[in-house]
């Protein structure tokens, strides 16, 4: 029996979307699949690591999509102990014969259409999260190259065709998190990559 486990932060769990409309619910219509969703807005991977067991292991799902680092890049934390976290995520799910999928979220977000009164500045300043964002994706992506892992990226999938923030996917949030309509897109990019791998 195919059940993924999704775990992650905001990302994952759909900050100001209902639950139905977030992507992990969409996906498991997308695949015809289980789809278990354990994103905690705020959770850092140090948070996700400690509740690996719990919220991944004890589901006893086949596989498992690991999606975490933005609030850790937030507090300015480093890419070392990031990768240190997902690595061991990793481990613990072969261990259990689950199969690991890492994933970065995209960092594509205009800081000018963020609303200051809902969302905290990051410790380093908006520059420097999103060019530490696209370097922990790079280096996430790597690892999981060496290591022989699966590995999802939604790095850019906000951005139109001149690279610029698409808004359509923020609007009526806080101008960080994506809408119902940046959902579906997170939803219709997982569902390409895990359809083969999953189903």
């Amino acid at each position: 029996m195919r059940k993924l486990v999704c775990i992650g932060d905001s990302f994952t769990e759909g900050l100001g979307v209902p639950k139905t409309a977030a992507w992990p619910a969409l996906l498991q219509r997308e695949l015809g699949v289980e789809v278990i969703n354990k994103g905690i807005s705020g959770d850092t991977t140090g948070g996700m690591l400690g509740r690996f067991t719990h919220d991944v292991v004890w589901q006893n799902p086949s596989h498992a999509l690991i999606i975490g680092g933005g609030n850790d890049l937030w507090w300015d934390v480093s890419e070392n102990a990031l990768l240190a976290n997902m690595y061991a995520m990793v481990k613990q799910a072969l261990h259990h014969g689950i199969v690991p999928i890492m994933g970065a979220s995209g960092s594509g977000f205009d800081p000018g259409q963020v609303d200051g009164e809902q969302v905290w500045e990051p410790v380093a300043g908006y520059g420097t999260l999103l060019r530490r964002g696209k370097e922990y994706a790079a280096a996430l992506e790597e690892m999981a190259k060496k290591s022989g892992l699966l590995f999802l990226s939604f790095q850019g999938i906000f951005h139109d065709e001149r690279g610029e923030v698409d808004q359509t996917y923020f609007a009526g949030i806080d101008g960080l998190h994506p809408n119902q309509a940046g959902h579906a897109k997170i939803a219709g990019a997982a569902a390409s990559f895990l359809r083969e791998v999953i189903v």
